[in-house]
């Protein structure tokens, strides 16, 4: 065999492997862009049948209204918790939050016999305010999110508490059941409240800077400084819209609950983390959608409503909800580890 005999039949033999490989690597990257996109809907599926094999009477559709109605609130907390998450962020007091912007509600519209909906208006304003603050000592002062929100946790129950001298209040005017318990065609209020909110911050994260530079910030925060980009005055902001978010929230429950109760809230800020990265988000920042983090919401309403009906104690209960999350960061580790790989693969 002649020598250009042999190099040719080595460049065709590299030319196969290089094929190969980008068969490989494309064939890698289609699964996976499915499982990102389909990989909530599918876990939440699989649970929903699990629950349904253990409990025959679980998949009815009284049942699945409830699971909907249970999953509002924590999938409102969760759509305002996953902009924080997209830009880098974490919040951690959303559910005690929650509580304080209740009592505040009941403060104003039970104690002081004032406007219901003025009295909506301040628990939206007590949420927001606390978001400000939280973006504001996370973004001027450098400190952790982790840290700042944790401190914020303790705070807002420590006045919740203070404000409501550590009772329930009780007596908003009857029109008010109609947020949390009302129907409208069969459909509970609340689903038609989530909607709203879904629709919206799904304008916000793809249409306007704010959700825009959110996604930018998370990528990379110095990248996003150098083109320009004021991610000071956004984290702030981003940490006011989730305020928002969970003033509503504590509109919507303190409905269905009929009262302001100052503890009510605590642990609300495990679910909508948790569903916000089962959703798909990262909590390195950069990536999630607001349909992900409902999905997510849906899961952890359908966890803990099975649990109910199979008689699970409560303590039991918080195992399985830590335990959830634990495997959510997990998830979200292998699927920077699978990213990583991937962009190795086409480098080659």
């Amino acid at each position: 065999m002649s020598v250009k005999s042999e190099k040719e039949l080595q460049k065709a033999e590299v030319t196969v492997v290089e094929k190969s490989k980008k068969v490989f690597v494309g064939y890698q990257e289609r699964w996976w862009r499915v499982f990102n996109r389909f990989g909530p809907a599918i876990m939440l599926l699989a649970v929903v049948a699990g629950m349904s094999i253990a409990h025959p009477e679980f998949l009815t559709v009284p049942n699945l209204l409830t699971i909907g109605l249970q999953a509002t609130v924590r999938a409102i907390l969760a759509i305002g918790v996953l902009l924080v998450v997209i830009s880098g962020g974490i919040d951690l007091s959303v559910g005690t939050s929650m509580s304080l912007s209740m009592v505040t509600l009941g403060m104003w519209v039970i104690n002081s016999h004032g406007s219901l909906y003025i009295g909506m208006l301040i628990a939206v304003g007590t949420g927001i305010l606390i978001g400000l603050v939280n973006g504001t000592l996370v973004a001027f002062l450098q400190l952790p999110p982790f840290i700042v929100t944790l401190g914020m946790l303790g705070i807002a129950q420590g006045l919740a508490l203070t404000f409501s001298n550590g009772f329930s209040m009780y007596g908003f005017p009857k029109e008010f059941g109609f947020v949390g318990g009302g129907q409208v065609l069969g459909i509970p209020v609340p689903i038609f409240i989530l909607a709203i909110v879904a629709v919206l911050a799904s304008y916000v994260a793809r249409e306007t800077k704010l959700g825009r530079y959110a996604y930018a910030i998370g990528g990379s925060e110095e990248a996003a400084r150098r083109a320009g980009i004021r991610v000071r005055g956004f984290k702030v902001a981003i940490y006011g819209f989730c305020g928002a978010l969970v003033g509503i929230a504590s509109i919507v429950l303190a409905s269905r609950i009929n009262s302001a109760h100052p503890g009510v809230g605590l642990g609300y800020e495990l679910d909508a983390i948790a569903a916000v990265v089962i959703g798909g988000a990262s909590l390195v920042g950069g990536r999630g959608n607001v349909s992900g983090a409902i999905i997510g919401a849906l899961m952890m309403a359908t966890v803990r409503f099975g649990l109910n009906i199979m008689a699970v104690t409560p303590f039991i209960q918080q195992v399985v909800i830590g335990a959830i999350l634990i495997i959510a960061v997990y998830l979200d580790r292998l699927r920077i580890l699978q990213e990583r790989k991937l962009d190795k693969l086409r480098a080659r």
